[in-house]
């Protein structure tokens, strides 16, 4: 399979050519007011770039989580986002192998980032966003054309049928994936295919070209998988307290714990790491601890859940009210549902 190893390296465009990719798309204004007036709330930015759809995504109050292969343009979408005091998760990741649970988010917004890969890496984005998106969650995305002049009259090496490899500019050695109406019946197979537009931009700032794509909006429609904990509360479990309570993040040191923090011996999370735990009813801080997972917090847009453990024998005193107002600190970058007995 190959995909886009290559970040794009955004110190190459400055001045005037930097400017159009802070500035968001015709499209995500059309999308950010349709989407809002169906009740959706969250979208998984892909491909973020500088964050030019993720910052207008925030800033018109949907829950944003935007991924990006270059860390370079997740840092700058980071401190844009604090800059300008809006919330957005970003993660520096791959889209063929998302991060995220399952079900995770009401919209996938894709402009020109989803076809660095060849027709392997597009079935498995395809899939991924499949897996990542709620029943009856929304994608768009834009696709190269196989009628764009690059795919039809330029000499460029073809990976497979429906792929090309640059091999000039910025993308050079960047694989190009292609389109036409059959093969994306065939990716969104399982999708309904509400709209489809192809488009020609052949004129731009008075140079003319031929350089089609297609803008492609799909429904999924899917059962929804009920939450299944019942194995996990209830649980006794003996934790270790590596974030006791007043110590501060390792990594962000203005964040303080209110409560202790740490995980489960031998246990392993959704990231390979040990099952992490909030430590709720004790409040001085602590090296370990037993006790009993009475809630789990569910992350959409993560892949590892929290458990919230108590001493025995105060399994249901904190309400859903207070569990989430215990955790907040740290579970308000991150969009969930708190699941108790």
């Amino acid at each position: 399979m190959r995909t886009n190893e290559k970040p794009w390296d955004w110190n190459m465009v400055q001045g005037k050519g930097r400017e159009k990719w802070l500035e968001p798309c015709e499209e995500s204004h059309y999308y950010a007011y349709k989407w809002k007036k169906q009740g959706k709330k969250s979208i998984l930015d892909l491909g973020c770039g500088l964050g030019r759809h993720s910052l207008m995504f925030a800033k018109e109050g949907f829950k944003v989580t935007a991924i990006d292969i270059s860390h370079e343009a997740i840092s700058y979408v980071r401190e844009t986002s604090k800059e300008k005091n809006v919330d957005i998760l970003a993660k520096v990741a791959d889209m063929t192998r998302l991060p995220f649970n399952d079900n995770a988010f009401d919209c996938v917004f894709a402009m020109h980032s989803a076809g660095h890969c060849d027709t392997e890496g597009m079935n498995k984005i395809i899939s991924e966003i499949r897996r990542v998106l709620k029943p009856d969650g929304v994608v768009f995305m834009t696709l190269c054309s196989k009628q764009t002049y690059s795919y039809t009259e330029a000499d460029l090496p073809r990976i497979d049928e429906n792929t090309l490899l640059k091999t000039e500019g910025p993308e050079q050695g960047v694989a190009h994936f292609f389109a036409d109406k059959e093969l994306i019946k065939q990716l969104f197979s399982d999708f309904e295919l509400t709209k489809v537009r192809h488009i020609d931009d052949c004129c731009e700032n008075g140079s003319w070209k031929n350089q089609k794509h297609y803008f492609i909006e799909a429904v999924l429609h899917k059962q929804a998988q009920p939450l299944d904990y019942s194995e996990i509360l209830g649980k006794k479990v003996h934790c270790t307290i590596d974030r006791p309570l007043g110590t501060a993040h390792p990594r962000f040191p203005k964040m303080i714990y209110p409560i202790n923090y740490g995980y489960v011996n031998d246990i392993k999370g959704g990231d390979g790491a040990e099952q992490d735990v909030y430590i709720l009813g004790i409040d001085k801080p602590l090296d370990h601890f037993d006790g009993t997972v009475t809630a789990v917090y569910h992350r959409f847009n993560d892949i590892e859940d929290k458990w919230i453990v108590t001493p025995d024998g105060m399994e249901g005193q904190f309400n859903k009210e207070e569990i989430l107002r215990l955790i907040d600190f740290q579970e308000k970058f991150f969009d969930g549902v708190l699941i108790t007995q």
